[in-house]
């Protein structure tokens, strides 16, 4: 059976995070993740999209409704992450 961890590959993603500065800056590493989990963001978007195409092409206008929604949450919470953004120094 597949674990949790493992078909997230959590390890793998937890290990992405490499600040480079020298001296370290402690804000590095908030400001590498959240620029990580808006790629990731976009990502998603970009296959919502896909599904809202495929839904206007075949003519299935309210399922396509579906995916706008989705697309306008992650949006909504794109813009709350700012506010986490705002927390570094400067």
């Amino acid at each position: 059976m597949t674990t949790y961890g493992e078909y997230l590959k959590i390890d793998e993603l937890l290990k992405l995070q490499e600040p480079r500065s020298e001296p370290e800056e402690h804000d590095e590493m908030l400001f590498i993740i959240i620029h990580q989990v808006y790629e990731l963001w976009f990502k998603q978007i970009l296959h919502e999209l896909d599904r809202l195409v495929a839904h206007l092409r075949g003519d299935e206008l309210a399922r396509g409704g579906h995916q706008l929604r989705r697309v306008r949450h992650i949006f909504k919470t794109m813009v709350g992450q700012i506010d986490i953004l705002e927390t570094m120094t400067p």
